[in-house]
């Protein structure tokens, strides 16, 4: 097998602005995603009910410093059959339609995958295409050294909102709160002072 050399010209011309004009495109985007969506807030309901889940959890947790009757009106209010905070919120979550009428299999995974056959490909060729994918990649550390650390070519500090529990948008709301339900109906209260 021959050696395939980058003539220089190749390299002035066609690398050296790809890697520019990436990162040019990547200052662009974070000051236009600044621009249009500033901090994102919070959903107002989605906060309190990661605060009741986490007031459940700290009952369980913790319910064994408070005497019986104080513990038993806390559970009482979450986890009443009838009335219980929990129970509310699980009726509530319900009433929301599935957004996908059938769930992806493994058999949907080779449908994507079909023709891409990576033992082929020779790793040292690397294309104007590959090549932007490597800068837009790549280049997530410059930009939190030209942009600072919160940056918004990462997007990870929408994730990162400390004290503020929320429900994921990849958690079933519905599922969390029964869960809390169950584990308060299965707990047993033992006063402890220590």
């Amino acid at each position: 097998m021959t050696e395939l050399l980058l003539d220089p010209f190749i390299r002035t011309w066609v690398f050296v602005p790809i890697v520019i004009i990436t990162f040019l495109v990547g200052i662009l985007r974070h000051y236009i995603f600044l621009l249009f969506l500033g901090k994102k807030k919070g959903d107002l309901q989605s906060v309190k009910d990661g605060h009741l889940l986490m007031k459940a959890r700290l009952l369980r947790e913790n319910g064994r410093f408070l005497p019986s009757n104080s513990f038993g009106m806390r559970k009482h209010w979450l986890a009443d059959e009838q009335n219980g905070q929990l129970l509310k919120r699980v009726e509530k979550q319900s009433s929301q339609p599935n957004p996908v009428p059938f769930p992806l299999t493994l058999r949907f995974k080779p449908m994507l995958q079909r023709g891409v056959d990576l033992m082929s490909l020779d790793a040292a060729w690397v294309s104007s295409a590959s090549w932007y994918f490597l800068n837009v990649f790549g280049l997530r550390s410059v930009y939190a050294l030209v942009l600072g650390g919160e940056n918004a070519a990462d997007q990870i500090d929408e994730q990162a909102m400390m004290g503020q529990p929320q429900i994921s948008q990849g958690q079933d709301p519905k599922a969390a709160f029964k869960a809390e339900w169950e584990a308060l109906q299965l707990y047993t209260h033992n006063f402890s002072t220590k």
